[in-house]
């Protein structure tokens, strides 16, 4: 059973808005307890750039490997998807001049996005 592409789509939004708020909110509570500098809105468009970037190779590699069984196939896809994901983050590092961690934030979100091709999983 296959969800409809519309309903995807927003399962992924609410998943990258979800995501993008708990970064956020890790760079203000960050500015408040650790004395991290106050996120500019540079540093949130390069988060939100960043989260998108993650999120969205998370859907592609779905789409293209879906999730093995737990095993060592799930080992194997991990580390194929973290070294082009890796460079990615890096690429937009030097691209954009970001003071994020964009080379781990495209990597985990990517690594983290659900996979909603199959629908709803039987318990």
């Amino acid at each position: 059973m296959s969800l409809p592409p519309r309903t995807l789509a927003l399962l992924y939004l609410r998943f990258y808005l979800g995501s993008l708020s708990l970064l956020f909110a890790f760079y203000l509570i960050g500015h408040y307890l650790l004395g991290f500098p106050f996120p500019t809105p540079t540093t949130l468009l390069h988060l939100a750039l960043g989260a998108g970037v993650g999120v969205g190779l998370g859907a592609l590699y779905h789409r293209v490997w879906p999730l093995p069984p737990p095993g060592l196939g799930r080992v194997v896809r991990l580390f194929v998807l973290l070294p082009p994901a890796f460079m990615l983050g890096i690429g937009l590092l030097v691209l954009l001049q970001a003071q994020v961690a964009l080379p781990y934030l495209v990597p985990l979100l990517a690594w983290l996005t659900p996979e909603y091709r199959h629908g709803p999983r039987a318990s």
